[in-house]
């Protein structure tokens, strides 16, 4: 204690500045310029003050109280901006750059004063004390300052809790992108489908992994250094040479289908299509597009078309066949039923009279059953131009042609036609009626009048479907069912059926994309639906 306790200086007593009568240097009058110009030159003079352990009655305890205080707000004053000034050199992106050095600058300043203030304990530099303090002031002015412009976008920055919720959106979309590229990647993958991207402008190409899969290479082969041309052969080289010049010059997609020899060796089938992609200044900038493996379709497709170009192949050659049979045999036929004509019966015993009689029926029933061959063959092979028709009017010509035959049987016929035209052939419908009529006629219960209803409607497919319904004998389905529409097929025991009718009705409607159904029990009549298909009618 006894080492600190304050002595007079030589040059200056600090007490004396409290005393009457002693005048002071910065009382005589001066111009502020020589207050100036003299304050400067001895910034660093100290014979105008005592250090401050001489200015006043401080104890020990309370000047080093003093000064260590000043000396951990300098220390950590210095600390402070050298932990900033690391943070900005690690992190240059840094919201309000300029500022966050401002900061530093006035931290630094802060600090420096209170390390003058203890210096001023032994070395009284109360000129350097206000020069920096007189720094420290404008640099804080204009921290405020800058602090105060920013003051706006400050308040737009997101709080903590905010960010983290972003944080939690933004790893709930990662993880979905995640998996939506997993299952892209793995579709791509089984599918055999891959994408490209050429920059044109860096000729950089950029492929997916299944597009290396396809040609056989590695992922990290050197797409750039190596001609991806020559993995296919002529004429499909050419092929994509031209549909990516086209790309180039006029701007034109492609799809084309090639052949390939991939680094494997493997000969494969593939598809390639691409487009340009241009800038706003229709400048071309990229070309991308996909790869895919079509090879085990492709293997498909041609061997259904050389099994279809085989089966059209049998196809005419029976049709030939068909067609030269019928012919000869109808000639032949024909021939037979001429020279039967020509004899004269009465010349012939009773015996050989008789067999004449059976020979005669057997040529007439071998030209009917020629005749429905050839109209059945006429049916199948030839297309019939459907037109709009009217139902009533085909159905009056229908029962014009039948009148003798319902009249003779009494019978009635009912029509209920709610949908009036059809997209159908006439003739092919004129047929069906004729056809279905006179089955209803010949096939009726032998103590009842044949009651016949014919009517229209549209189903719930809104299809046109024509239904004729009959009191007849009926057909045992689970008996017949499978042979109902066949050619000759009989259900009943009429000496007068054929077994044609049905089947040209079914013929006739499946020719025009339609089809047929029936309903039907012993006794209990039959119910017919014919289901018009217009739609592939009107386009064919």
């Amino acid at each position: 204690m006894a080492s600190n306790t304050p002595t007079l200086s030589n040059l200056a007593v600090c007490s004396s500045a409290c005393q009457p009568g002693i005048v002071k240097p910065h009382d005589l009058n001066t111009s502020a310029f020589h207050q100036i110009k003299d304050f400067f030159s001895k910034i660093l003079n100290t014979d105008d003050w005592p250090a401050r352990w001489h200015c006043g009655n401080w104890t020990d305890f309370h000047g080093w109280l003093y000064i260590l205080s000043d000396v951990g707000i300098w220390a950590a004053y210095f600390a402070i901006p050298f932990l900033l000034i690391r943070v900005a050199f690690k992190r240059n992106d840094i919201p309000f750059y300029k500022v966050f050095w401002l900061f530093i600058a006035f931290i630094l300043l802060c600090g420096l004063t209170h390390f003058i203030d203890v210096v001023i304990f032994w070395w009284p530099a109360y000129r350097l004390s206000a020069l920096i303090r007189f720094v420290t002031a404008v640099v804080s002015i204009f921290t405020v300052y800058a602090l105060y412009k920013i003051l706006p976008l400050v308040f737009t920055l997101r709080t903590v809790t905010e960010l983290e919720t972003e944080i939690n959106k933004r790893r709930v979309i990662e993880e979905k992108l995640a998996a939506s590229e997993f299952l892209l990647s793995e579709a791509g993958r089984i599918s055999r489908v891959g994408g490209w991207e050429l920059d044109v402008i860096q000729n950089k190409t950029t492929w997916s992994k299944t597009v290396f899969d396809i040609y056989g290479l590695p992922y990290d082969f050197a797409i750039a250094e190596n001609d991806m041309m020559s993995y296919f052969p002529e004429p499909y080289r050419q092929m994509l040479v031209d549909a990516l010049d086209k790309a180039y010059t006029q701007g034109l997609k492609w799809d084309v289908e090639l052949l390939m020899v991939n680094a494997k060796k493997n000969t494969i089938w593939v598809r390639s299509i691409g487009e340009p992609l241009y800038d706003e200044k229709r400048v071309l900038v990229k070309l991308r597009g996909v790869f895919i493996d079509i090879d085990q379709y492709k293997s498909t497709e041609m061997a259904l078309h050389k099994s279809i170009g085989l089966i059209t192949q049998s196809n005419q050659q029976l049709k030939n066949f068909t067609h030269i049979l019928s012919h000869n045999i109808r000639n032949h036929a024909h021939n037979i039923s001429l020279i039967s004509s020509l004899i004269d019966k009465e010349t012939l015993d009773t015996d050989n009279a008789d067999l004449f009689e059976k020979l005669d029926n057997v040529s007439k029933a071998l030209n009917t059953t020629l005749n429905d061959l050839s109209e059945a063959i006429k049916i199948k092979e030839n297309t019939i131009k459907s037109e709009l028709i009217d139902f009533n009017t085909i159905i009056k010509k229908a029962l014009g042609v039948l009148e003798s035959e319902l009249t003779a049987s009494h019978a009635n016929v009912e029509l209920h036609f709610e949908v009036s035209h059809v997209n159908f052939p006439p003739i092919y419908l004129e047929s069906i009626f004729l056809n279905l009529i006179s089955n209803a006629i010949k096939y009726k219960m032998p103590n009842k009048h044949p009651h016949i209803i014919l009517k229209t409607y549209k189903n719930q497919q809104n299809e046109t479907v024509l239904e004729c319904q009959d009191n007849g004998q009926g057909i045992d389905l689970d008996l017949y069912g499978k042979k109902i529409f066949g050619l000759y097929k009989t259900f009943h025991q009429q000496k007068d059926a054929h077994g044609v009718g049905l089947f040209l009705v079914k013929t006739q409607i499946e020719s025009q994309g339609g089809r047929i159904e029936v309903m039907s029990s012993v006794g209990n009549g039959a119910t017919f639906k014919l289901i018009f298909n217009e739609t592939s009618i009107s386009l064919n």
